[in-house]
């Protein structure tokens, strides 16, 4: 693969030449500093964005440009990543050498900046009835959410860990939250993300200098932004772990541990976290948790835990018997000091590296993957797919049992059931 930068005045683009694929994809991304107020907006600008411009008034007209396009693909999406909110657009579409149309490139390259430079604000509002469309069916999307007990309680959690902490922002807020918006404050959300810092990422065999003239002559009037971004990284230190019980109106119980991160350095946060993590908590069925938890004392159906690099976190979650909450918290307690005294084999970390290597090479088979990674490898200087394989060979034993004195508990909150039983 050939990486390339191109500088512009108002953005950068990042490019990845390869003839592994038939398709191409480019992603733009807006990035801004986290700010609770702000992130529901920009979810529903990015899709708004995405579903008319002035030119394709509708999403119908966007769909029929798109097949004209050799069935390309555009889309919105917003994404908290610790301390910053990225708005990104994507564009999949077909390699121009398998199209008879001179003029191809030239016109796909140029859809997105179309849909991000002309969107359908009129007299400093957004066009009434696209604005509706996409609100009910962000409504919709918020509900279903609120049907899902272990995003609830997830979300709950993080929200007691600290309310003004970056980590408990959800792209998604309540249907109170969506009521405040009207389409003069989104149009001032607009305002906004195109002030903000953009970079531009490309992927596929093309001539990537041509592509770089095209989204250059396209992209030529944004603002040149000279603003740094803050840390990615969410400190999220506690003082003293906190134990929390809600009552909800679901029939199952949810317990949610958090844990904060305490000086892990750059090997540690790129790679030796991960093993750590899949051993206790997210590998299957032989972890850690699981065999405590489920193959020992059938205190659940499932448990995962989850590393939460940019928010500095890790998460344990898993649905129980309002009766279990005590003995889960201990056996969780149990795994946590086996992992302190280096209770699993070498055969399991050689184990854990395989999974690693393959996850990763699966990556490499997939543009979305490899443009991923690229992104991380720019913004926080995260290591090239290829050169992490590389480095999994070192991670030793006594390196994941070390992480065990940077691992502090912050939160235990249990979202009790409905029923008349007694709390724990």
């Amino acid at each position: 693969m050939e990486y390339k930068k191109f500088e512009y005045p108002s953005f950068n683009l990042y490019t990845v030449k390869t003839n592994r694929f038939k398709t191409c994809q480019m992603e733009i991304i807006f990035q801004s500093d986290a700010n609770k107020q702000d992130v529901m907006n920009k979810t529903f600008l990015a899709d708004l964005m995405s579903d008319c411009s002035k030119k394709y008034q509708s999403r119908k007209d966007v769909a029929r440009k798109l097949e004209e396009l050799y069935q390309a693909n555009f889309y919105g999406l917003t994404n908290k990543t610790g301390s910053r909110l990225m708005t990104s657009f994507v564009l999949e579409f077909l390699n121009p050498r398998y199209v008879n149309d001179k003029d191809y490139m030239l016109q796909v390259l140029a859809l997105p900046f179309e849909m991000i430079l002309n969107p359908r604000i009129e007299a400093g509002d957004f066009d009434i009835k696209n604005f509706n469309v996409v609100k009910n069916r962000m409504a919709l999307e918020i509900l279903s959410v609120s049907e899902n007990i272990s995003r609830v309680s997830l979300k709950k959690a993080l929200e007691k860990l600290d309310s003004n902490s970056p980590s408990s922002y959800g792209v998604l807020g309540s249907i109170s939250e969506l009521d405040k918006i009207t389409p003069k404050s989104l149009a001032e959300s607009y305002q906004d993300l195109m002030n903000s810092v953009c970079d531009i990422y490309l992927i596929g065999n093309i001539n990537m200098d041509e592509a770089a003239s095209i989204i250059a002559s396209n992209f030529n009037n944004r603002v040149v932004k000279t603003k740094e971004l803050a840390n990615m990284y969410v400190d999220n230190k506690v003082s003293k772990k906190k134990i929390y019980h809600e009552n909800s109106r679901f029939l199952e119980t949810n317990l949610v541990q958090i844990y904060s991160l305490d000086g892990l350095n750059e090997k540690e946060k790129n790679i030796t976290f991960h093993f750590y993590n899949y051993l206790l908590g997210g590998g299957g069925l032989n972890t850690k948790l699981y065999q405590l938890l489920r193959e020992k004392n059938s205190l659940c159906y499932g448990i995962k835990s989850a590393y939460l690099k940019y928010d500095n976190l890790l998460v344990i979650q898993t649905s129980i018997d309002k009766k279990d909450v005590k003995m889960a918290c201990k056996l969780i307690d149990q795994a946590f000091m086996e992992m302190k005294n280096g209770d699993f084999s070498e055969e399991d970390l050689e184990h854990a590296k395989e999974n690693f290597v393959f996850s990763l090479n699966l990556s490499l088979d997939n543009e979305s993957g490899i443009l991923n990674n690229y992104v991380f490898h720019i913004m926080d200087n995260l290591p090239l797919i290829e050169d992490r394989i590389k480095m999994i060979d070192d991670v030793t034993k006594e390196e994941i049992v070390k992480l065990s004195s940077k691992i502090k508990p912050s939160i235990t909150f249990v979202l009790e059931s409905g029923d008349n039983d007694g709390r724990n």
